[in-house]
């Protein structure tokens, strides 16, 4: 924000300029100390205000004002004087100046100051920005194609432009003050009436299609598209209404309905599918009865093309039909349209290109007639043909090849509406299950799958094998006793002497053990990543905020904090070994345990808690680790059992344990304690207790979570060898 800051003093000028931009960052304020100058500089330079004092040797600030209006009648002028009068601001505003302001003592008139050229300079903006709305909105309105009428906040009428006259046959005098209801018939006042209250709330009526009446008595239908203008509250001052008389557009669209209803019902009465379709093989037009064969709705198969009702050879063969009829005129063949729920049914198509004026293909239009009975007689012979055929040759050396020397699981399945039935299986595929063999054969494939391998099967799995498209993909097969076979799938097609499809061969190889070894390792990569990122990354963190604290202040709280962050480090890095190296410790020494369990307390913050220590052996452990158990464990008892519980660890007969008298552990969940993300609080991060039952069981011992006498959370850790330490 440019301003131009007259005074013939320079110093106070320079130290007013200083106060100014430091009020606002937007301020870039430059002085001149003669108003000749200052002249000059609006001449040759933008500025957004100016500034100046009333007494100056050349011309005064009145005179100044006077010779700037000449040339900027608009541009913010603000008078700042330190000996001003009632006269002499009467004069300035009378001059048009924009404000008018006098100099005190003290810092606090720069304030002052600041504001009045921000909201001076605000002001003008807006008053240019308003200018040119009118002036849009005006242009808009006079050469607006369409008619326009400009309405208060009441939706009374105010102007309208020379199109609108014509439309209504009024004149703007005519309906200057006049209500909306004026050129609205009885008919459809209510309904106008609930888009003008839409409107009026600024919640709807945006378009809207009504009655109108002339000025003539005549009714016209016209089309409105209506806009809102709001103050700054929101609130509605006005409403401008663009509209076109669409009544004879409305006559027309009326007499091709009509005409397009008694069409579409002579189509329907045929028996036979009529269609129409582009050069492209988009429908266009259809009779009822291709929905009521397919199964897909107006809407859908308005949106098809005529390929997508067939599939491979009948495809092709009304592909090759449609090129035939554009270049030859007319076809007839021979394919079976697939309906939505995956029928198959034949049909004649009867074909005849259509043309426009110029002899340009414009389309295909056509009959199409069911043939089943004709195609169900002649597949009931293939069918018997097939079926001799099979048993004659491939049927048999299939079957004893797949099914008793394959190594793995094994089965013939057959398509039955498109859902698989098995109709043989191997012994290992019985013998895998746990099921008798007849209670298989004939079954539902789906019925020995997991829900989730389930829906895949009869969600598009078992189609993509059909149609040869299936490579290898995982699947998971229920025992008969509920137990989980992972297992990898290979299927193919089965196909007739004559390569018609009629079902699958699939074959099943178990790879449970080597998907549960892979998942173990997936979690504990997991595991070790988010100790790496969620423990590490915040613990660099507060370890470079201690040394900036080292260096600004000597207190022994920060070497017991170093001693703290360094502990957590190691903690950090076991964590990683433990999870990304195994779950066996390799260097075990004996270990005082009253010693260990007295050091990790003090390691824990554990307030006003109370620990209480009935052990005293030794037991032979990876020392490090062995700390990792009992820190979190005091840690878990004093998060979930507060500030104020009591922790004991005492001796066990071949181990020990470490109990608190907090609110225990539900039984519910005893059974999740020790996974990875568990956590009854919300501050938690759900890996202690993981990292005590990994602990535990890389020293070969065994761990439980029960009840202690008093209620609270127990840990039982045992089949541990006590030792001299």
């Amino acid at each position: 924000m440019r301003i131009l800051y007259v005074d013939d003093d320079p110093e106070f000028a320079e130290m007013a300029t200083t106060f100014l931009e430091r009020k606002n960052d937007r301020f870039d304020v430059e002085i001149e100390t003669c108003t000749d100058e200052a002249l000059d500089r609006l001449d040759s330079e933008l500025f957004d205000c100016i500034v100046s004092d009333y007494e100056m040797p050349a011309r005064n600030g009145l005179e100044f004002l006077q010779a700037v209006r000449e040339e900027y009648p608009d541009l913010p002028f603000i008078l700042y004087t330190g000996k001003g009068s009632e006269e002499v601001a009467s004069d300035a505003i009378s001059a048009g100046v924009t404000d008018y302001l006098q100099k005190k003592t003290g810092t606090s008139q720069y304030t002052v100051l600041a504001n009045r050229i921000r909201n001076a300079v605000d002001n003008y903006y807006a008053q240019i920005e308003l200018a040119e709305r009118e002036k849009r909105l005006n242009f808009f309105f006079e050469q607006s194609p369409l008619g326009v009428i400009e309405w208060d906040e009441q939706f009374d009428f105010v102007r309208m432009n020379d199109v609108a006259e014509d439309i209504l046959g009024y004149t703007q005098t005519d309906l200057l003050g006049q209500s909306w209801e004026k050129i609205v018939p009885d008919s459809d006042r209510d309904a106008v009436a609930d888009v003008v209250s839409d409107l009026l709330e600024n919640q709807g009526g945006y378009r809207s299609v009504n009655k109108n009446v002339r000025k003539d008595g005549d009714r016209i239908t016209c089309e409105w598209h209506n806009r809102v203008v709001t103050d700054e509250d929101e609130a509605v001052v006005a409403v401008f209404s663009q509209f076109q008389d669409i009544t004879e557009r409305k006559r027309r669209e009326q007499e091709l309905q009509e005409e397009q209803a008694l069409i579409e019902r002579s189509l329907d009465t045929l028996e036979d599918i009529f269609y129409f379709v582009d050069t492209d093989g988009n429908f266009q037009r259809w009779n009822s009865k291709l929905p009521e064969l397919t199964g897909y709705t107006d809407e859908q198969i308005g949106s098809m093309n005529a390929l997508e009702f067939f599939e491979g050879e009948h495809r092709e063969a009304i592909n090759h039909s449609i090129h035939e009829i554009l270049e030859t005129g007319s076809h007839v063949t021979e394919a079976e349209i697939t309906t939505a729920d995956g029928r198959q049914v034949p049909h004649e198509f009867r074909g005849v290109r259509m043309t426009n004026d110029e002899g340009e293909p414009t389309g295909i239009i056509g009959i199409a007639r069911d043939i089943t009975e004709r195609r169900e007689r002649e597949r009931q012979l293939e069918q018997q043909t097939e079926e001799l055929d099979q048993l004659a040759t491939k049927y048999e050396v299939q079957y004893r090849t797949l099914f008793e020397e394959a190594p793995v699981m094994t089965i013939l399945t057959r398509s039955e509406n498109g859902q698989p039935i098995i109709e043989d299986c191997n012994s290992q595929f019985v013998e895998t299950l746990g099921y008798d063999e007849d209670a298989i054969i004939g079954s539902e494939l789906a019925e020995f799958y997991t829900r989730e391998s389930a829906e895949i099967l009869l969600s598009g799995g078992y189609s993509r094998s059909l149609d040869g498209q299936f490579t290898r993909e995982k699947r998971g097969l229920v025992t008969i006793d509920g137990e989980v076979i992972e297992t990898v799938l290979r299927a193919v097609p089965r196909r007739t002497a004559e390569d018609e499809i009629i079902g699958t061969v699939a074959m099943y190889i178990d790879i449970t053990e080597r998907e549960s070894v892979k998942r173990a390792n997936e979690r504990l990569e997991e595991f070790a990543s988010v100790v790496s990122h969620d423990l590490r990354n915040p613990l660099n963190v507060a370890t470079g905020r201690l040394e900036l604290a080292a260096k600004e202040c000597d207190s022994e709280h920060l070497d017991r904090l170093e001693q703290a962050l360094g502990r957590m480090a190691a903690l950090i890095d076991n964590l990683l070994t433990l999870t990304r190296e195994g779950r066996e410790v390799t260097d075990t020494q004996p270990v005082d345990l009253a010693t260990m369990i007295d050091g990790c307390w003090e390691n824990v913050e554990t307030n006003e808690a109370v620990l209480i220590t009935n052990i005293d052996r030794g037991v032979r452990a990876d020392r490090s680790r062995l700390k990792q158990v009992f820190e979190n464990l005091f840690r878990n008892a004093v998060e979930h059992g507060g500030t104020d519980v009591t922790v004991t660890v005492g001796e066990l007969d071949d181990g020990f344990y470490i109990e608190d008298d907090g609110p225990g552990i539900p039984s519910g969940e005893r059974d999740e304690v020790f996974e990875a993300g568990y956590s009854r609080s919300s501050e938690g991060t759900g890996f202690g207790l993981s990292i005590v039952e990994q602990v535990v069981t890389a020293h070969n011992w065994q761990i439980r979570v029960t009840d202690g006498p008093d209620g609270g959370a127990r840990f039982e850790i045992t089949d541990v060898e006590f030792v001299a330490a």
